[in-house]
């Protein structure tokens, strides 16, 4: 699904040839959809590089991104975020401190998504999802939707952070078919075919329903409900095989400036939507026991290269105590050469 293909990212190119420094040095990687990968390496290993470049935040000097086999190398920042997640390290980056929580979980919710720019509101329905949302985090935030994030605690503002990095956000049909074509796994006309071919049978079927419904003797309420039911319905399964909005999440040590209680209860969240939404993920940790724990896949970085990719029973067998030698070992290699 999401493919690094010889990936080369330099720094300090303009200055002297000895300052010059390689984050990244010809790294290729396939992740596959619906992977939760760890990700460790000490600094200036290239961890945050990498997630730099697959969220367009950098460009590789050399290299291509592909989703879903479309180079998306030269897509900006901008237009790759109805596809990519991210939390940071800082609590404070990804919330904007001045406005509510409704006000962040609505610029989330809105991402990628056209909208006039002249209006601005939140529906009911809009506040119901949040407040159901937020329930999950069991930190209190659902009776805190009008308060203004600036006066959260750093946890409260990282779970928040969390939500709006994962939040789906709805795009109309239109953009599912035009994203579906542009990175589903086969050709753009095979692709719009499916598309049409899926909604066109699916449309009949909730049209046939609802007639069903209005030519019954249920009272006027009732047969308003049941066809809410059945859109509603109708529009979970378009969205269920074709909506790509958020796939991948990208965690740049999002729990380690937390207190270790709240740290805890931030990564157990970040595994419970990362499974329930089957969400491609890439988490960097430097902590060795949670890079281990989580996700079904280890990845070690070491001077811009990897020398370590495991998973399943390979990965479940590793030790903290054989991480921290495979460290030691590609010290002592790189300092002999």
């Amino acid at each position: 699904m999401l493919e690094l293909r010889n990936i080369t990212k330099k720094f300090n190119l303009t200055g002297a040839k000895e300052d010059e420094r390689t984050a990244l040095d010809n790294v290729s990687l396939k992740i596959e959809a619906g992977e939760f990968i760890t990700i460790i390496g000490g600094n200036g290993s290239g961890k945050s590089t990498t997630l730099n470049i697959i969220s367009g935040a950098l460009k590789p000097d050399e290299g291509k991104v592909l989703l879903n086999d479309v180079d998306i190398t030269n897509l900006s920042e901008h237009k790759r975020a109805a596809y990519f997640g991210r939390v940071f390290q800082d609590p404070m980056i990804g919330t904007a401190s001045d406005m509510s929580v409704i006000e962040n979980l609505e610029i989330a919710y809105i991402r990628g998504k056209p909208h006039s720019p002249f209006k601005w509101g939140f529906s009911e329905k809009d506040r119901e999802f949040f407040k159901n949302e937020l329930k999950r985090f069991d930190l209190g935030l659902e009776d805190r939707l009008d308060q203004k994030v600036g006066v959260m605690s750093g946890g409260q503002r990282q779970a928040l952070t969390l939500l709006m990095a994962t939040m789906r956000n709805h795009p109309t049909y239109k953009m599912m078919r035009r994203d579906f074509a542009l990175f589903g796994e086969q050709d753009q006309a095979e692709a719009k075919r499916q598309f049409d071919e899926f909604f066109s049978e699916e449309k009949n079927k909730l049209d046939e329903r609802i007639k069903t419904i209005k030519n019954s003797t249920s009272d006027t309420q009732t047969k308003k409900n049941e066809i809410k039911q059945v859109k509603d319905e109708f529009d979970a399964k378009i969205r269920a095989k074709f909506d790509l909005t958020k796939q991948i999440l990208l965690l740049d040590e999002h729990t380690a400036a937390l207190d270790p209680k709240t740290a805890r209860k931030v990564l157990e969240l970040t595994n419970k939507i990362v499974r329930e939404n089957h969400m491609t993920t890439l988490m960097i940790t430097h902590n060795m026991k949670d890079a281990l724990a989580y996700g079904d896949r280890l990845i070690m970085f070491h001077l811009g290269h990897i020398i370590l990719d495991v998973k399943g029973e390979d990965k479940n067998r590793l030790t903290v105590a054989d991480l921290l030698k495979m460290f030691d070992d590609a010290d002592k290699k790189a300092e002999e050469e």
